[in-house]
């Protein structure tokens, strides 16, 4: 694995490497046309690049950084064989998050591995060791105290935001930008702590319709958008749009004769909200990076639960590691039962050269005999080597 995530890359770093789905498509279409295979997970903690082989994607990726501009440094992560595997591992598991114990993570790297499958650039390899790293988010997620308070970058976000409030949001006035998974998880968690003013506001209407009514909110369209943050206390900026959305001219416009700044929560990769808006008397502007300073994810899951969910990723790297040497072995042990085979047809017409007048029952039974004794032997070799 070679990569960079939030553990040291800032949001304006990780934001010019941003995939969007068709830049995807397009960068594994080029490995399986390249014959080379590689999975790609692209989100808004990481950019990181998995793959089996004799191929090294460091360089790869190097280059691909060069051309958008943006220097590594110390930014850059690389971890080979079992180190990569439990660095996907915690991560499937939300362990490597922004926010501990954070549940989206699993399903994006599902759809990152489903992408990859489906461009035709895993190996067998591959498929073992995602197959197991979903396996063991889903086993977090179900078996430990952090799924069953399942945590969010949304969820923190929100948490933040109330501070502005006395920790109250109550009937401020929201608006939500966007209608994608981060914009639900903001909307469910404003629900769930009692806000009663939330407008939700979208490109696609039905979609907008659709998500707000679901979790108490007022749906609008775009066009709606400066009257309402006019009136707004506080702005969740969620689009998934690969560039600002909303520009510092236009807060200007929104922020001229308020006596009440406006909190503004930007949670996408790119930035939706140009970053000079945060030079703006009556802006409050929060991006990632920012909540990760704020609301100490590291403190924020007991250490029994952390201890829980490390537990579950040693058992699944364990089931994993048998895995991977069954089918280390499997192409030895193939051999090893065509010779027997061989022996065993050979040796069987060497004994029936030697006796005369058989009957066909007769005959099929010196030919089992071959048969099981060379089975009966290979077995236990047969074990050795799988459990070896």
């Amino acid at each position: 694995m070679v990569g960079i995530s939030h553990h040291k890359a800032s949001v304006g770093v990780r934001e010019q490497l941003a995939l969007g789905a068709n830049e995807l498509d397009a960068l594994l279409a080029g490995q399986r046309a390249a014959g080379r295979n590689a999975l790609l997970l692209s989100t808004c903690n990481r950019f990181e690049v998995y793959w089996s082989g004799p191929d090294d994607y460091e360089t790869w990726f190097r280059a691909f950084a060069a051309a958008r501009g943006v220097v590594l440094s110390h930014a850059l992560v690389r971890l080979d064989g079992e180190a990569a595997a439990r660095h996907l591992f915690s991560v499937a598991a939300g362990l490597d998050s922004q926010v501990v114990g954070e549940t989206e993570v699993l399903g994006q790297v599902r759809r990152a591995y489903d992408a990859a499958r489906a461009a035709g650039v895993t190996t067998r390899e591959m498929d073992f060791v995602f197959s197991a790293a979903l396996s063991a988010g889903r086993r977090v997620r179900h078996e430990t105290s952090l799924g069953r308070h399942p945590a969010s970058v949304s969820s923190a976000a929100v948490e933040v935001a109330a501070r502005a409030f006395a920790g109250v949001i109550g009937d401020r006035s929201v608006v939500v930008l966007g209608a994608g998974e981060a914009a639900e998880g903001v909307l469910r968690s404003l629900h769930l702590t009692g806000a009663t003013n939330v407008r939700l506001v979208n490109r696609n209407p039905e979609r907008a319709r659709t998500l707000a009514a679901g979790w108490g909110a007022s749906s609008h369209g775009w066009d709606e958008l400066d009257g309402l943050l006019g009136g707004a206390d506080l702005l969740f900026v969620a689009t998934g749009a690969s560039h600002p959305v909303i520009s510092a001219e236009q807060l200007t416009g929104v922020v001229d004769g308020r006596t009440q700044p406006l909190v503004t929560m930007d949670l996408s990769v790119p930035r939706n909200v140009e970053p000079e808006a945060r030079s703006l008397a009556g802006i409050y502007l929060f991006d990632l990076d920012d909540l990760q300073r704020l609301c100490c994810p590291a403190a924020a899951a007991p250490a029994a639960a952390l201890q829980d969910a490390e537990r579950v990723v040693d058992e699944e790297l364990a089931r994993l590691e048998q895995q991977l040497r069954g089918l280390a072995a499997a192409p030895r042990l193939a051999e090893l039962h065509r010779h027997g085979a061989q022996v065993a047809e050979q040796e069987a017409a060497w004994a029936l050269a030697q006796l005369d007048d058989l009957t066909e029952q007769q005959r099929l039974v010196v030919k089992e005999m071959a048969d099981r004794l060379v089975r009966r032997v290979l077995y236990p070799v047969s074990r050795s080597m799988r459990e070896e």
